[in-house]
C-alpha cells in the first residue's frame, strides 16, 4: 500500500529539502512506498490547520516533524 505523504514547511527550506531526503531513505530501508509532495505557500500550508513547521500529513493526518523524526516512529507512520 502506498503512503501518501506532505511535507509543510517554510519556503526557504524547500530546496532540496532534507526532510524529503530523510523521509525517501526509511521508506526505502523499511521497503515502503511513499508518495511525497511538498506544500510551502502559505495558503497551501494553513489549509491543514497547524501552526508547528515543519509537520507531516501522512494519509491525511498531521504530525509535527519535531515529535516523529525518529526512524522507527517514521517506519511505524509509513
Amino acid at each position: 500500500m502506498k503512503t501518501e505523504i506532505k511535507i509543510l514547511h517554510a519556503a526557504c527550506c524547500a530546496a532540496s529539502s532534507p526532510i524529503r531526503k530523510h523521509i525517501e531513505s526509511i521508506a526505502e530501508k523499511y521497503n515502503k512506498e511513499v508518495t511525497i509532495t511538498e506544500f510551502t505557500e502559505l495558503q497551501d500550508v494553513m489549509g491543514y490547520g497547524t501552526t508547528s513547521f515543519p509537520s507531516l500529513v501522512i494519509n491525511g493526518k498531521v504530525y509535527d516533524y519535531k515529535r516523529v523524526h525518529k526512524e522507527e516512529q517514521l517506519a511505524q507512520l509509513l
